[in-house]
């Protein structure tokens, strides 16, 4: 197969408590864009998965991605930006679970899903809080929450 580059297979896990309020527009429109955290994907990147949580605290998530692993030999699930930001979307508690489980099953994560986690990264570091968001645990670890 020397020359021709394999295509990425991408999910997107989303919390559950916003799928009332949310269906999830912007993840997928950004995907099928080529948008923001989805940019370095070529034409040829599929998205096998858009699931939730399973709600606290991300009960669902080993299920799910042994079966996307076994069904779709998925190679990196995207964090969406309700389960990673402050607000106004519900503060996730186990948003560092959740990505540690996904790591463990050895699956990349890519933290975001839209221009919404974009817009918290710019905002963090312009009140001076925030270098490089995937070595500071303060988001992750759910920061000043309830």
């Amino acid at each position: 197969m020397t020359g021709i580059a394999k295509s990425k297979k991408v999910a997107i896990v989303r919390c559950e408590r916003t799928e009332e309020s949310c269906p999830g527009t912007s993840c997928l429109t950004s995907f099928s864009e080529r948008k923001h955290t989805f940019k370095d994907y070529d034409e040829n990147a599929q998205l096998v998965g858009f699931f939730s949580c399973g709600a606290c605290p991300g009960r669902r998530i080993f299920r799910l991605i042994r079966n996307l692993k076994e069904e779709t030999g998925i190679d990196v699930i995207h964090v969406a930006s309700c389960i990673l930001k402050e607000t106004p979307f519900p503060k996730c508690l186990h948003k560092k679970d959740i990505i540690k489980s996904i790591q463990n099953m050895g699956v990349e994560v890519v933290l975001g899903s839209d221009a919404k986690w974009e817009k918290e990264i710019e905002l963090k570091k312009k009140e001076g809080k925030l270098e490089d968001y995937e070595s500071i645990d303060e988001l992750l670890d759910g920061a000043g929450h309830w």
